[in-house]
């Protein structure tokens, strides 16, 4: 690297003085440098100058502002720079040292590269291509304006796009398979035409013995050839095509020792799905849209998004899981698992870019050959998916914002989500499909309970079934609880265990705790939705502990926090996205019973009016 003065136009223009940044000035000013730095060694008229900044639409001060620019970048430059502009054949001459300018040491870094590759050097070659790479600090000449600015972006991200090419052919000559797929199936799907990719990509795929997938990628990129540009595929990827059909396809081969790297297997697909309950207890419509959903994402080649929300403890994830478990056979490539912690005990949602490496590992991608970024590594698991049949299940999501880098970018897969918050942005940008699941109907709820505890013992006592599933509320977690107790008490009848579930008001939650497991106490269910909730909104919810009805309007809520209406409106409608509570009708509202009284004991009454749990 030159000692002197350097310039950068690998990513925004820079000018460094002895390591330190000089400015290159504004946009325009910069402009005009670009335009001097890549004709470096020859005269640039001012009228080529000005048709550089400003195209056909110049001002009429455009002659006096490219003087003055001139002379700043002199200025800039110093007298006693090896660097200078100067006037010669009515032109401007910029004369720099060949080493000075980022684009000519990468030139010269690619070209060593080239030449290494040419001897069978691969390990140089790959080396080198890295080093080149490394000198883009982003997209070239970002934020430089003008015509001709415009015209060598594209020029200079056509080289660097090659530069990244041959650095994945030494790959995968190298016999680094998995480690190429990744990178090219993401290159891919950014560049989805160009067909030397497309040919790595399938080379690469051979390589890890993925065979049907490279096939998949010729057809794919072969259909999109022809509905675009009207062409055929090249005969170089006919060729790469008919030599993987025939099983006479001859991988490139490193004439150096691989260290390592040689081929290895594929790994087992991922299966790290949780263990699914012996039998889902009703959701039977709700199964039902997945499974079409499916079906449709399947006729329409399109990634299938389903999310699952509803109140705390009303069985999100049991029915995650379940559905997951039924739909695996669909997605033979692996069902991948993460437990994103968006209202869990921990103080923060888990961040994406650790999620990312989890499920990397899963597919294969040794840590060292994994990137720094969430983006980076989002892109890299698209590229993965790309050509495989994944289920992603993400439970207890925080927002849309941590999903987003989670979800499969081509079809085939699917991302199946559930979070305590309604993801309006997940519906909204992804097309998702949205299930709000509501506490068991009466019956569901005494199927679950005969199926605990025995037909012989829940057809004995139907009223105190009946009793049970209303102090429950009719939630899946409350019942569960229910039923583990009295399962390890068979001989007490259950009137005498509803009666020890009808306890003084302020108890209520505490007849459904449990010092086991926070995952099966009511309560703590519910904290952790409530947690969720903004300081207006809980205050809110803490007054609404005075309703006397498990239905109201917004009216009530209004007289009974001193409020304005249409305040309260915007405010319960967040509780209604937290699934605190339920929107039956335009201004009418429901809760469960247990959420009230969870309300009562943050509104710290201490009491319940006498029979308002019992209309609840």
């Amino acid at each position: 690297m030159h000692a002197g003065v350097e310039f950068s136009v690998l990513g925004p223009v820079r000018l460094h003085k002895e390591g330190v940044e000089a400015g290159a000035g504004q946009p325009r000013q910069c402009a005009v440098l670009a335009s001097l730095l890549l004709r470096a060694g020859k005269p640039v008229s001012l009228s080529r100058l000005v048709q550089d900044v400003w195209g056909d639409d110049a001002p009429p001060s455009a002659v006096g502002s490219v003087r003055t620019y001139v002379y700043r970048l002199r200025q800039a430059l110093g007298g006693k720079s090896d660097s200078s502009v100067s006037l010669v054949d009515g032109g401007y001459l910029l004369r720099i040292q060949p080493d000075a300018l980022d684009l000519n040491r990468f030139k010269e870094t690619t070209a060593r590269a080239r030449k290494a590759r040419g001897t069978g050097d691969l390990t140089v070659a790959a080396s080198l291509l890295t080093e080149a790479l490394e000198m883009w600090r982003g997209v070239a000449l970002a934020g430089v304006p003008g015509p001709f600015a415009d015209q060598q972006r594209s020029v200079l991200g056509e080289l660097r796009l090659a530069c990244v090419e041959e650095q994945l052919a030494c790959e995968v000559e190298r016999g680094r398979y998995t480690e190429a797929a990744a990178e090219l199936s993401a290159l891919l799907v950014e560049h989805p035409l160009r067909e030397r990719i497309c040919g790595l990509l399938m080379t690469a795929l051979y390589g890890a013995g993925r065979q049907s997938e490279a096939l998949t990628i010729y057809h794919t990129t072969s259909h999109l050839l022809r509905q675009r540009l009207g062409v055929s595929p090249s005969p170089e990827l006919q060729q790469v095509h008919e030599r993987i059909l025939s099983g006479r396809f001859q991988l490139p081969r490193s004439t150096e020792p691989l260290k390592g790297t040689t081929r290895t297997p594929p790994p087992h697909p991922p299966a790290q799905l949780p263990a699914a309950l012996p039998s889902l207890v009703g959701r039977e419509s709700e199964q039902e849209q997945v499974e079409r959903l499916v079906a449709d994402a399947e006729a329409s080649s399109s990634v299938a998004i389903c999310t699952v929300g509803g109140l705390a403890g009303v069985g999100k994830t049991a029915f995650a899981v379940t559905v997951a478990h039924r739909l695996a056979d669909r997605f033979p490539d692996g069902q991948l698992f993460a437990d994103l912690q968006g209202a869990g005990p921990e103080a923060e949602p888990r961040d994406p870019a650790h999620v990312l490496a989890d499920f990397l590992q899963s597919l294969g991608v040794r840590l060292e050959d994994m990137p720094e970024t969430a983006q980076a590594r989002a892109l890299m698991f698209r590229g993965l998916l790309a050509s495989r049949r994944v289920l992603v299940v993400l439970d207890n999501a925080w927002s849309t914002d941590q999903l987003k880098h989670l979800l499969p970018g081509s079809s085939g897969s699917m991302a199946l989500v559930t979070s305590r918050m309604q993801l309006h942005a997940l519906v909204a940008a992804y097309q998702a499909l949205p299930l709000t699941l509501m506490p068991l109907s009466l019956t569901d709820a005494r199927t679950l309970l005969t199926r605990r505890l025995g037909a012989a013992r829940t057809a004995a006592e139907p009223e105190a079934v009946d009793r049970i599933i209303r102090l429950a509320g009719q939630l899946p977690l409350a019942l569960a609880n229910v039923a583990a107790r009295a399962a390890y008490r068979p001989q007490l009848r259950l009137a005498s265990l509803a009666d020890e579930y009808e306890v003084p008001e302020y108890r209520t939650l505490d007849a459904f705790a449990s010092e086991e497991d926070q995952a099966l106490d009511v309560r703590e269910s519910i904290t952790r939705s409530y947690r969720l909730l903004d300081t207006e909104t809980a205050a809110l919810f803490r007054d609404m502990s005075a309703c006397p009805d498990p239905m109201f309007a917004a009216s009530q809520v209004a007289d009974l926090a001193g409020r304005p209406e249409c305040r309260v409106r915007q405010v319960l409608s967040r509780l209604t996205r937290a699934h605190l509570v339920s929107e039956i009708g335009p201004g009418r509202y429901s809760w469960n019973r247990l959420v009230a009284a969870y309300a009562v004991e943050q509104a710290g009454q201490g009491f319940l009016d006498r029979g308002k749990l019992a209309r609840l």
